[in-house]
């Protein structure tokens, strides 16, 4: 047989071949009769018995070619292991890098900072993908929330509501107000082909409906329907309701800290009804901590489902109450708000 060069055979073939190698020395033909056999070079026989003798039939299997993706990196492992950790404990401007978020150019510049080499995007965007990050859309937070009084709140104002709310047969209730407008229920996205823009007809007038709500991680849920500014007023009156839907309870409301909240007015009708009701504040600017912006998101998730849509006042405020009342109904929903993360510790 003519002796070839079995390096241009498939792996399988390849693995193939030893086997049926080691199998004719195994039955005692010698190493020149298995190369002239097997068209190949004898010393290439001799290899197939080492590593037979070293790792049995296991070690004739098929191996990946070439360098590993290891060697082949720019990056070494412990660079990587130390740009993660960059990455996953600080932010962008932390480290003096003038972005926001860690976007592919922003981690470039880390590398480059680290690691001097500048890399393509590209291969950034494929250092990412090892590394295990996705792009996301960010949830944003305000600039001016306090991180001290967040961490007061949760670790000490709210346990202690908590903890009073219990120890008198108490209701917390977490109360939020949100407007709901036609022209911002449209999807966020639709397909169209290339070159065409895709069209979404609104209405041009500035049709909306405003609510106020209050929940319970218990699943309880009472909401208002108002037009409007948001008055002291109307939150009085949805205090009144309240207080008549529980006679015999003590309620703890949790809100915002919407003007609203802290006029004269309802601080003094509160104070006429400290025996029935007392009002507690979330940190400025956190309304992320508010189980009741859940809520919210939700109506709105539902509106921009419905088809049809509402095309006017009435009927939008009709829809987003029937919505409202299908929820007061399904007091299990209304309690997952509060599996949320940020939520979660008024589960």
């Amino acid at each position: 047989m003519v002796e070839s060069d079995a390096r241009s055979l498939s792996s399988d073939a390849q693995e193939a071949l030893r086997v049926r190698g080691v199998k004719l020395l195994r039955k005692g033909y010698t190493q020149a009769e298995v190369a002239e056999v097997c068209g190949v070079h004898v010393r290439q026989v001799q290899r197939w018995a080492s590593r037979y003798r070293s790792g049995g039939w296991k070690a004739l299997h098929k191996r990946s070619r070439g360098r590993s993706s290891e060697s082949q990196m720019t990056l070494s492992a412990a660079q990587q292991a130390k740009l993660v950790k960059a990455i996953k404990s600080k932010n962008p401007e932390q480290l003096r890098i003038p972005e926001l978020l860690w976007t592919r150019s922003a981690v470039q510049a880390l590398i480059e900072r680290q690691c001097g080499v500048r890399l393509d995007l590209s291969t950034v965007s494929r250092y990412l993908a090892r590394w295990g990050f996705t792009l996301k859309r960010p949830s944003k937070r305000a600039l001016e929330a306090n991180p001290v009084v967040v961490e007061a709140w949760l670790s000490d104002v709210y346990p202690k509501i908590r903890a009073r709310a219990a120890k008198e047969r108490g209701l917390i209730l977490w109360q939020d107000e949100s407007g709901i407008q036609l022209r911002n229920l449209t999807p966020q996205a639709g397909y169209a082909p290339r070159g065409q823009r895709v069209l979404a007809k609104i209405s041009g007038k500035r049709i909306s409906a405003n609510m106020i709500s209050a929940l319970s991680n218990g699943g309880k849920l009472h909401f208002s329907i108002f037009e409007g500014r948001f008055s002291a007023k109307l939150f009085i009156e949805f205090l009144e309701r309240l207080i008549r839907q529980y006679p015999d309870r003590r309620i703890f409301l949790i809100c915002d800290n919407h003007t609203t909240h802290h006029a004269k007015v309802v601080k003094d009708w509160v104070a006429e009804h400290a025996e029935r009701i007392e009002l507690h504040f979330l940190p400025a600017y956190s309304p992320e901590l508010n189980p009741d912006e859940y809520l919210n998101q939700d109506v709105k998730r539902h509106m921009r489902q419905l088809h049809p849509r509402p095309t006017d006042k009435p009927s939008l405020k009709a829809t987003v109450r029937a919505f409202l009342h299908r929820r007061q109904r399904q007091p299990q929903i209304v309690s997952n708000y509060f599996q949320a993360p940020a939520v979660k510790y008024a589960a």
